[in-house]
């Protein structure tokens, strides 16, 4: 998946070759996660950045009464801490929703790219960018969507995303989270997000299909969830 990683980044500014054969050539080390397994926890400084290759990772806060709330989601080819080559320590845990390998990549190769490749540099910076448009996105989404709505639009979004990943098979793609990690992502009891999906299922917008959620019509779940995907720039500059 470090090919999706390259995609990704070729949608600031088309890279070069060279400059395709240096991310290729990032990680130095690829680890496996469990299910629930933290990748990176809250305080640390990490001294690399990890790239998902298989699986989801999510960015959590952790309160005080056991609960949490899920801020970020990341697929196959996501950067899930890029920015703690600059913030440390990190103010936030990062853990495994399923089964997950990742590749670190040390921050002394990411330096090399700051000094030597400037356009490589903007797309870092790019990512980091479409990182904070994504969270703003979800902020709207918890003050001001329904629960029918913020569930649609999070489908939507990575129904988007796994496209670009090269992840969408037949309208559907890979999805294992249950109703307790969707509440924890869209601000709901588990209840809610229940009645939700049942809503969701009856208005013919999704289908579950053994681990799978298939949209066959995204105009129809766009509609609903009021989703325009500009904020992720799908497209090259």
């Amino acid at each position: 998946m470090i090919e999706a990683l390259v995609r990704k980044l070729s949608r600031c500014a088309p890279l070069s070759s060279e400059e395709e054969g240096v991310v290729r050539s990032l990680p130095a080390e690829t680890c496996e996660y469990a299910k629930g397994q933290v990748i990176v926890p809250e305080g640390a400084a990490p001294a690399e950045s990890s790239v998902l290759l298989a699986g989801l990772a999510f960015r959590y806060k952790a309160l005080p009464n056991g609960t949490r709330q899920i801020v970020s989601l990341h697929i196959p080819g996501d950067f899930v801490d890029l920015h703690s080559f600059v913030l440390r320590p990190i103010d936030h845990a990062i853990a495994a929703a399923v089964p997950s390998r990742v590749a670190k990549v040390p921050h002394e190769r990411i330096a090399e790219i700051v000094f030597r490749y400037p356009r490589l540099t903007e797309a870092l910076m790019w990512d980091m960018a479409l990182d904070a448009a994504t969270h703003r996105e979800w902020m709207v989404g918890l003050g001001r969507r329904s629960a029918y709505e913020r569930i649609a639009h999070l489908f939507c979004e990575l129904y988007y995303r796994m496209r670009m990943a090269g992840l969408l098979r037949q309208d559907g793609f890979e999805l294992r989270l249950n109703q307790v990690e969707l509440g924890d992502i869209c601000g709901l009891s588990s209840v809610h997000v229940n009645r939700s999906l049942q809503a969701l299922r009856q208005d013919g917008l999704i289908r579950s299909e053994k681990g799978r959620l298939v949209i066959p019509d995204i105009a129809r779940v766009s509609a609903a969830a009021g989703f325009d995907p500009a904020y992720l720039h799908l497209i090259a500059r």
